[in-house]
């Protein structure tokens, strides 16, 4: 068994662990421990693809409005674009006007346009159900594979150490240190940042850390073909209420019915009944006429109680430092999260406009 030493070590190598790493660039020494053969292996790889602005609560509505110039920025440097302009629609029906007039009042951003604008944006809804709509302009649709190849290139170029294939299997303070038993390895590290996705809590414990009631919750996604022709420049359509939400990919639709079932942390599979039911409340309010899908996978959202990222040192056990509970928002928040608990962990000040205060709301000490 050998043993390296570093000034962080992260358990983790999701979206999550590589932008931290990434973000640290070379101003600390980091190990970055992933139990999975390869990087980004669940939910990172498994997601809708966007950035939205108005999209989860408050502090996740505000990292997502940082995170989308920083990776137009990053992609500048790279002379690529990462980005298509995917607006996105905010779905009124019968019985949910109370949902939708608390969304206008107290998410920014949002411009109400009525329900014909949205069937002019959108032909293929249903215009006699549609009640009412507004659309979220700034948001975009995201290359998710270079931007997690991009967090991990730069991690590395940093000098970070990745060590795949060995899941944590102890964790002890000795002296100022943690020590690290993971697979045939032995991480040394003053800090370790517990970035392990649906598997949070249990590293937590691991520690000696209480659990912050981390919940893995599944969420199935679909992409099946329809029976009309798919414009691939529509928007994105959410329903308020959260029943669907669906988006051109390509000349195929990509859907998912926002299933909310607990789960144990596992490398997740669709339940066909899931799929079954994504497809029904798409076809329900379109002329879409979604058939057998062409793929399907299932993510798992780890969700706290209040829905928010549980990011910040535990404040019972020295230098464990949680980065977790991201709920599905981990693509669209990343890129700011990353800076700004990289700033924490080395002590300086971020420089992010419209954050400040951010680490505060979501301490796990709130719990």
């Amino acid at each position: 068994m050998s043993t390296q030493t570093a000034d962080i070590a992260i358990i983790g190598g999701g979206i999550a662990g590589l932008s931290l790493a990434a973000a640290i660039a070379g101003r600390a020494s980091v190990v970055v421990i992933e139990a999975e053969p390869e990087l980004f292996h669940h939910t990172s790889s498994r997601s809708a693809q966007q950035m939205q602005p108005t999209y989860g609560p408050a502090p996740v509505r505000a990292l997502t409005t940082a995170s989308i110039p920083m990776v137009e920025a990053r992609a500048a440097r790279a002379g690529l674009s990462v980005y298509v302009p995917r607006p996105l629609l905010w779905l009124h029906y019968e019985r949910t006007r109370d949902r939708f007039d608390e969304l206008l009042a107290t998410v920014p951003g949002l411009t109400p346009i009525g329900a014909d604008e949205a069937v002019r944006m959108l032909p293929a809804l249903d215009r006699d159900q549609l009640a009412d709509a507004a659309v979220d302009a700034s948001a975009v649709e995201v290359d998710v594979p270079t931007l997690l190849e991009w967090y991990r290139a730069d991690a590395v170029a940093s000098g970070t150490r990745i060590v795949p294939g060995a899941r944590v299997s102890a964790a002890e303070r000795v002296g100022d240190d943690w020590r690290l038993t993971a697979g045939a390895e032995t991480v040394e590290a003053p800090v370790v940042v517990d970035a392990a996705g649906a598997w949070v809590d249990r590293v937590a414990a691991l520690a000696g850390a209480r659990p912050r009631g981390l919940t893995p919750k599944r969420r199935t996604v679909a992409v099946a073909p329809a029976a009309r022709q798919v414009d691939p420049s529509w928007p994105m359509a959410a329903d308020v209420a959260d029943r669907f939400y669906f988006r051109p990919r390509g000349e195929a639709v990509l859907a998912s019915a926002l299933e909310d079932v607990a789960s144990e942390p596992e490398d997740a599979r669709p339940y066909p009944e899931v799929v079954r039911t994504v497809l029904e409340r798409v076809n329900a309010v379109t002329d879409l006429a979604l058939g057998t899908p062409i793929t399907t996978w299932t993510g798992l959202r780890t969700l706290a109680p209040d829905a928010n990222p549980v990011v910040g040192y535990d404040g019972e056990v020295p230098g464990f430092y949680w980065l977790a509970g991201q709920g599905g928002y981990g693509i669209q928040t990343s890129a700011a999260l990353a800076q700004v608990v990289a700033a924490d962990l080395l002590g300086v000040d971020h420089d992010l406009a419209g954050l400040d205060g951010v680490l505060a709301q979501l301490t796990p000490d709130r719990f």
